[in-house]
């Protein structure tokens, strides 16, 4: 698989962001790159560190192609967005097995109700692919639309809406 492009591969943490990104090639670490350019804070009591985006963007010189992977690499000037999703109950064990305190838990399950990267991708123009990443490795999907060149694929209309799904499935019971 080439890419040719530069790729955010962005979603809440637990998603499985890493896991995909370590099945592609040249993938680059949002973390790795902020250090590297000095824009990574002090790592915090839960083994998180805040990004400075705006001085990031202002001082890194991206490459022409590569995956970026990391929960805000959608922030950064790419050309295409690949944005991760999982049920909220999946999300939920998957950060439990992390050993994540119960209120990192809670946060990161509420911004996946809420949407997660979406809130900051509503008015988007690149192309972006959404994938549901609750049952299944997403690799196969996220190779063949890097193969096509990357199409428009998604828009926040027709995104994953967690509320409503779990509504639904409430209904259901």
């Amino acid at each position: 698989m080439l890419v040719d492009s530069l790729i955010a591969c962005t979603g809440s943490p637990g998603t499985g962001k890493t896991t995909l990104c370590l099945s592609l090639p040249m993938v680059l670490s949002m973390t790795h790159i902020a250090d590297q350019e000095g824009c990574l804070g002090e790592v915090q009591s839960d083994g998180a560190a805040e990004i400075d985006i705006a001085a990031l963007i202002e001082s890194w010189q991206p490459p022409k192609s590569a995956i970026i992977d990391g929960h805000l690499s959608h922030l950064l000037p790419v050309d295409a967005i690949i944005v991760l999703r999982c049920h909220p109950d999946i999300l939920r064990n998957r950060l439990e097995e992390r050993g994540y305190s119960l209120e990192k838990i809670q946060a990161n399950v509420e911004v996946e109700l809420l949407g997660g990267p979406w809130n900051d991708l509503i008015a988007e123009e690149r192309p972006i692919l959404e994938i549901d990443c609750s049952l299944e490795s997403p690799q196969a999907i996220v190779t063949q639309w890097i193969g096509d060149g990357c199409p428009h694929s998604t828009n926040a209309d027709d995104a994953i809406d967690w509320l409503q799904n779990l509504a639904i499935e409430r209904n259901a019971l």
